[in-house]
Protein backbone atom coordinates (compact mmCIF):
# COMPACT_ATOMS: atom_id res chain seq x y z
CA UNK A 1 0.00 0.00 0.00
CA UNK A 2 1.03 3.24 -1.01
CA UNK A 3 1.90 6.43 1.57
CA UNK A 4 -0.85 8.19 2.12
CA UNK A 5 -0.60 12.01 3.13
CA UNK A 6 -2.93 14.31 4.18
CA UNK A 7 -2.83 18.38 3.14
CA UNK A 8 -4.23 21.52 3.96
CA UNK A 9 -6.27 23.63 1.31
CA UNK A 10 -5.03 27.55 2.79
CA UNK A 11 -1.47 26.31 3.20
CA UNK A 12 -1.35 24.52 -0.49
CA UNK A 13 -1.76 27.67 -1.64
CA UNK A 14 1.49 28.75 -0.81
CA UNK A 15 3.59 25.25 -2.19
CA UNK A 16 6.12 27.32 -3.60
CA UNK A 17 7.54 28.19 -0.51
CA UNK A 18 6.61 25.10 1.86
CA UNK A 19 5.73 21.94 1.81
CA UNK A 20 3.44 20.12 4.74
CA UNK A 21 1.58 16.82 5.59
CA UNK A 22 0.46 15.31 7.96
CA UNK A 23 0.52 11.36 7.93
CA UNK A 24 -1.53 8.42 8.13
CA UNK A 25 -0.94 4.95 8.86
CA UNK A 26 -0.92 3.82 5.53
CA UNK A 27 2.60 2.81 3.53
CA UNK A 28 5.01 1.45 6.02
CA UNK A 29 6.74 -1.95 6.96
CA UNK A 30 5.10 -2.02 10.60
CA UNK A 31 2.61 -5.07 11.59
CA UNK A 32 0.05 -5.82 13.78
CA UNK A 33 -1.18 -2.81 16.08
CA UNK A 34 1.76 -0.63 14.56
CA UNK A 35 0.45 -1.59 10.87
CA UNK A 36 1.84 -0.05 8.93
CA UNK A 37 3.35 3.67 9.16
CA UNK A 38 4.63 3.90 12.49
CA UNK A 39 6.72 6.95 12.74
CA UNK A 40 6.94 7.84 16.69
CA UNK A 41 10.76 7.59 17.68
CA UNK A 42 8.73 6.68 21.35
CA UNK A 43 6.73 4.09 20.51
CA UNK A 44 6.90 0.64 21.53
CA UNK A 45 8.19 -0.70 18.53
CA UNK A 46 10.98 -2.10 16.71
CA UNK A 47 13.46 0.63 16.30
CA UNK A 48 14.44 -0.69 12.57
CA UNK A 49 11.04 -0.68 11.22
CA UNK A 50 10.41 3.20 12.60
CA UNK A 51 13.69 4.36 10.91
CA UNK A 52 12.79 2.63 7.71
CA UNK A 53 9.30 4.28 8.07
CA UNK A 54 10.70 7.35 8.26
CA UNK A 55 12.76 6.62 5.37
CA UNK A 56 9.46 5.98 3.20
CA UNK A 57 7.73 9.29 4.67
CA UNK A 58 11.07 11.29 3.45
CA UNK A 59 11.49 9.25 0.53
CA UNK A 60 7.63 10.35 -0.30
CA UNK A 61 8.25 14.52 0.92
CA UNK A 62 11.64 14.77 -1.13
CA UNK A 63 13.78 15.70 2.00
CA UNK A 64 16.39 13.76 3.77
CA UNK A 65 15.64 11.96 6.92
CA UNK A 66 18.10 13.82 9.13
CA UNK A 67 16.28 16.88 8.52
CA UNK A 68 13.19 16.00 9.70
CA UNK A 69 12.81 17.18 13.53
CA UNK A 70 10.75 16.29 16.00
CA UNK A 71 10.48 16.62 19.78
CA UNK A 72 10.53 14.47 22.76
CA UNK A 73 7.15 15.68 23.61
CA UNK A 74 5.96 16.13 27.64
CA UNK A 75 2.05 17.57 27.12
CA UNK A 76 3.60 20.69 28.17
CA UNK A 77 4.14 24.08 26.88
CA UNK A 78 7.76 24.46 25.96
CA UNK A 79 8.32 26.12 22.35
CA UNK A 80 11.91 24.93 21.23
CA UNK A 81 14.04 27.60 17.79
CA UNK A 82 14.99 25.13 15.67
CA UNK A 83 18.25 26.08 13.40
CA UNK A 84 21.01 24.81 11.44
CA UNK A 85 22.91 24.61 14.74
CA UNK A 86 20.43 21.66 15.34
CA UNK A 87 21.69 20.04 12.37
CA UNK A 88 25.13 20.04 13.30
CA UNK A 89 24.88 18.37 16.54
CA UNK A 90 26.07 14.82 17.13
CA UNK A 91 23.14 12.56 17.18
CA UNK A 92 22.85 12.02 21.00
CA UNK A 93 23.07 16.49 21.49
CA UNK A 94 20.39 16.68 19.13
CA UNK A 95 18.20 13.95 21.10
CA UNK A 96 18.87 16.34 24.33
CA UNK A 97 18.19 19.33 22.82
CA UNK A 98 15.28 18.22 21.72
CA UNK A 99 13.93 16.98 25.01
CA UNK A 100 10.65 18.43 26.87
CA UNK A 101 9.39 19.93 24.05
CA UNK A 102 5.31 20.24 22.59
CA UNK A 103 6.04 23.27 19.72
CA UNK A 104 8.83 23.65 17.22
CA UNK A 105 9.35 27.19 15.70
CA UNK A 106 11.82 27.50 12.55
CA UNK A 107 12.65 29.99 10.01
CA UNK A 108 15.45 28.24 8.60
CA UNK A 109 14.65 27.00 5.14
CA UNK A 110 14.84 22.96 4.52
CA UNK A 111 14.08 22.12 8.05
CA UNK A 112 10.93 19.59 8.50
CA UNK A 113 9.59 20.36 11.94
CA UNK A 114 7.34 17.76 12.95
CA UNK A 115 4.90 16.77 15.82
CA UNK A 116 3.91 13.55 16.90
CA UNK A 117 -0.08 12.56 17.20
CA UNK A 118 -1.94 9.71 17.87
CA UNK A 119 -5.17 11.52 18.96
CA UNK A 120 -3.94 14.80 19.89
CA UNK A 121 -4.12 18.15 17.89
CA UNK A 122 -1.62 18.73 15.94
CA UNK A 123 -1.41 22.25 14.37
CA UNK A 124 0.74 23.30 11.35
CA UNK A 125 1.45 27.35 11.41
CA UNK A 126 2.80 29.13 8.37
CA UNK A 127 3.76 33.33 8.19
CA UNK A 128 4.59 34.00 4.58
CA UNK A 129 5.28 37.44 5.41
CA UNK A 130 8.13 36.22 7.74
CA UNK A 131 8.86 33.37 6.03
CA UNK A 132 8.94 31.31 9.78
CA UNK A 133 6.87 28.40 10.34
CA UNK A 134 5.74 26.53 13.48
CA UNK A 135 4.29 22.91 14.37
CA UNK A 136 2.44 21.69 17.79
CA UNK A 137 0.99 19.14 19.46
CA UNK A 138 -1.62 20.48 21.91
CA UNK A 139 -3.29 17.07 24.31
CA UNK A 140 -5.71 18.63 26.59
CA UNK A 141 -2.61 19.81 29.58
CA UNK A 142 -1.00 21.59 26.58
CA UNK A 143 -4.80 22.87 25.33
CA UNK A 144 -5.77 23.70 29.28
CA UNK A 145 -2.30 25.60 29.27
CA UNK A 146 -2.74 27.50 25.90
CA UNK A 147 0.57 26.34 24.16
CA UNK A 148 -0.80 26.79 21.12
CA UNK A 149 -1.10 31.05 22.69
CA UNK A 150 2.40 30.60 24.33
CA UNK A 151 3.88 29.06 20.52
CA UNK A 152 2.42 32.35 18.29
CA UNK A 153 3.62 34.40 21.16
CA UNK A 154 7.52 33.00 20.65
CA UNK A 155 7.29 33.81 16.83
CA UNK A 156 6.24 37.01 17.49
CA UNK A 157 9.55 37.15 20.00
CA UNK A 158 11.81 35.33 17.67
CA UNK A 159 11.08 36.47 14.13
CA UNK A 160 8.68 39.39 14.35
CA UNK A 161 5.16 37.62 13.20
CA UNK A 162 1.82 39.43 13.17
CA UNK A 163 -0.86 36.89 14.14
CA UNK A 164 -3.10 38.07 11.46
CA UNK A 165 -0.42 36.94 9.20
CA UNK A 166 -0.46 33.81 9.86
CA UNK A 167 -1.85 30.51 8.17
CA UNK A 168 -2.66 27.67 10.12
CA UNK A 169 -4.23 23.87 9.72
CA UNK A 170 -5.57 21.62 13.07
CA UNK A 171 -4.93 18.20 11.60
CA UNK A 172 -6.49 14.91 12.39
CA UNK A 173 -7.08 14.24 16.18
CA UNK A 174 -9.82 12.34 18.42
CA UNK A 175 -13.27 13.94 17.52
CA UNK A 176 -15.44 15.31 20.23
CA UNK A 177 -17.89 13.09 19.32
CA UNK A 178 -16.46 10.29 21.51
CA UNK A 179 -13.47 11.93 23.54
CA UNK A 180 -14.75 11.14 26.68
CA UNK A 181 -13.42 12.75 29.70
CA UNK A 182 -14.02 12.70 33.22
CA UNK A 183 -15.80 15.84 35.45
CA UNK A 184 -12.77 16.49 37.20
CA UNK A 185 -11.16 17.66 33.89
CA UNK A 186 -13.74 19.36 32.87
CA UNK A 187 -13.45 21.67 36.42
CA UNK A 188 -9.77 21.98 35.70
CA UNK A 189 -10.86 23.87 32.57
CA UNK A 190 -13.48 25.73 33.87
CA UNK A 191 -10.92 27.26 36.67
CA UNK A 192 -8.26 28.15 33.94
CA UNK A 193 -11.34 30.33 32.55
CA UNK A 194 -12.56 28.07 29.46
CA UNK A 195 -16.37 28.63 28.64
CA UNK A 196 -17.01 24.66 29.30
CA UNK A 197 -20.39 25.02 27.88
CA UNK A 198 -18.66 25.28 24.59
CA UNK A 199 -16.40 23.00 24.47
CA UNK A 200 -18.24 19.93 27.14
CA UNK A 201 -21.14 18.01 26.33
CA UNK A 202 -22.20 15.93 29.17
CA UNK A 203 -22.56 12.53 29.08
CA UNK A 204 -23.72 11.27 32.14
CA UNK A 205 -23.49 11.81 36.05
CA UNK A 206 -19.10 11.22 35.91
CA UNK A 207 -18.43 12.06 32.25
CA UNK A 208 -18.26 14.76 29.47
CA UNK A 209 -17.63 14.75 25.99
CA UNK A 210 -14.40 17.05 25.22
CA UNK A 211 -14.47 18.93 21.79
CA UNK A 212 -10.34 19.30 22.40
CA UNK A 213 -10.58 20.26 18.37
CA UNK A 214 -13.06 23.55 18.85
CA UNK A 215 -10.81 24.59 21.91
CA UNK A 216 -7.40 24.66 19.97
CA UNK A 217 -9.48 26.55 17.21
CA UNK A 218 -10.56 29.09 19.74
CA UNK A 219 -7.16 29.81 20.82
CA UNK A 220 -5.80 30.40 17.91
CA UNK A 221 -8.77 33.12 17.03
CA UNK A 222 -8.07 34.60 20.33
CA UNK A 223 -4.60 35.11 19.49
CA UNK A 224 -5.60 36.73 16.28
CA UNK A 225 -5.53 34.24 13.42
CA UNK A 226 -8.16 34.08 11.41
CA UNK A 227 -6.98 32.01 8.16
CA UNK A 228 -7.72 28.60 9.96
CA UNK A 229 -8.24 25.06 8.27
CA UNK A 230 -9.94 22.27 10.40
CA UNK A 231 -9.44 18.95 9.41
CA UNK A 232 -12.79 16.91 9.86
CA UNK A 233 -11.06 13.86 10.34
CA UNK A 234 -11.43 11.50 13.80
CA UNK A 235 -8.53 9.64 14.90
CA UNK A 236 -10.12 7.28 17.16
CA UNK A 237 -13.04 6.70 14.08
CA UNK A 238 -11.15 5.84 11.61
CA UNK A 239 -8.97 2.94 12.41
CA UNK A 240 -8.26 1.99 8.74
CA UNK A 241 -6.39 5.57 8.29
CA UNK A 242 -5.12 6.74 12.01
CA UNK A 243 -3.52 5.24 14.92
CA UNK A 244 -5.58 6.17 18.21
CA UNK A 245 -3.86 5.74 21.44
CA UNK A 246 -7.13 6.06 22.74
CA UNK A 247 -8.71 3.11 20.67
CA UNK A 248 -5.24 0.82 20.66
CA UNK A 249 -3.86 1.44 24.68
CA UNK A 250 -0.10 2.08 24.94
CA UNK A 251 0.67 -0.30 21.82
CA UNK A 252 -0.67 2.61 19.45
CA UNK A 253 1.61 3.90 16.77
CA UNK A 254 1.82 7.67 15.78
CA UNK A 255 1.35 10.09 13.13
CA UNK A 256 3.50 12.72 11.88
CA UNK A 257 2.23 16.28 11.20
CA UNK A 258 4.95 18.58 9.43
CA UNK A 259 5.97 21.48 7.48
CA UNK A 260 9.16 23.00 6.14
CA UNK A 261 10.08 25.92 4.19
CA UNK A 262 11.55 25.64 0.86
CA UNK A 263 15.23 26.84 0.13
Amino acid sequence: MPVKLLTYSNLNCFTEQILHFSSTRQGGVSSGEYASLNLGNFSDESRENILQNRQILCDALGIHVNRLIGAHQVHGINVKVVDNRLLEMEENDRKASLEGFDALICNTPGICITTTTADCVPILLFDPVTRSIGAIHSGWRSTLNNITGCTIEAMQEKFGVKPVNLIAAIGPCISGAVYEVGCELESQFHINGFDTHQFFIQKNEDKFLFNIRLAVQKQLEAAGVSNIEVSPHCTFNEPDLFFSARRQGIHSGRMLSGICLKK
